[in-house]
């Protein structure tokens, strides 16, 4: 018998939804967990404890965002990884999932390898670590996921941020940039922001899996002189 990956919590109020993302996580060896209501879903979260949520957004009662928000309340869940998937594209509802808390934000009609390639990285990366901060990292290193989530940075990336333990999957890089910067840091270019007074460089690369599916973002910082 396979061994299961991980457990995912599916949450969606439309059957065929459901039935669709199991059939994914399933063939790709996770076990899967279903819920078909915000409330429902909490229910599952604590009894069953998974390791990551599949969320849609737009549910009757309690949506996606409160559902999110909830989860984000309570200590035991806060470095869970939780992707929102959702026919809404919109900015503003992306930044409105990224501020209740959600680790990935993917629009449908979504590619099933992205979906995956997503999961796994957000699961590789907040494997064990309540906090983002790894002593093993060299450098000035920050590593987010694709919606610029931090999941893992270095001690001197950390102490130039003034972010000594920020939790994995909340706090988002792209808060401390202005449009013009964010824009540089997207294409691949220096970009430059303010920290406490200081001046500060960075530069994003992309990791991508064979197929060119992008799963996470690598920040280099440095002071500018």
């Amino acid at each position: 018998m396979a061994e299961t990956l991980a457990r995912v919590l599916v949450v969606d109020d439309v059957p065929v939804n459901v039935k669709l993302l199991k059939t994914i996580l399933a063939g790709a060896g996770y076990g899967v967990l279903e819920a078909t209501s915000g409330a429902m879903a909490l229910e599952v979260l604590q009894r069953e404890k998974p390791d990551a949520m599949l969320l849609d957004v737009s549910m009757p009662g309690m949506t996606g965002y409160e559902v999110c928000e909830t989860v984000r309340r309570d200590p035991l869940f806060g470095a869970l990884p939780v992707l929102m998937v959702t026919g809404l594209s919109l900015p503003e509802e992306r930044a409105r999932g990224f501020n209740a808390g959600a680790t990935e934000f993917i629009t449908k009609p979504f590619d099933r390898r992205e979906l995956l390639a997503r999961l796994r990285a957000s699961l590789v990366m907040s494997e064990g670590e309540e906090s983002a901060l790894c002593h093993h990292l060299p450098g000035t290193v920050v590593m987010t996921s694709c919606a610029w989530k931090i999941l893992a940075l270095s001690i001197q990336a950390a102490a130039l941020l003034s972010l000594p333990r920020p939790p994995v999957g909340v706090f988002s890089f792209d808060q401390l940039l202005d449009p013009a910067n964010l824009a540089a840091a997207e294409s691949g270019a220096e970009f430059r922001f303010q920290m406490n007074g200081r001046a500060l460089v960075g530069l994003q690369r992309a990791v991508t899996e064979p197929g060119g599916v992008e799963v996470m973002r690598v920040i280099s910082l440095r002071a500018e002189e």
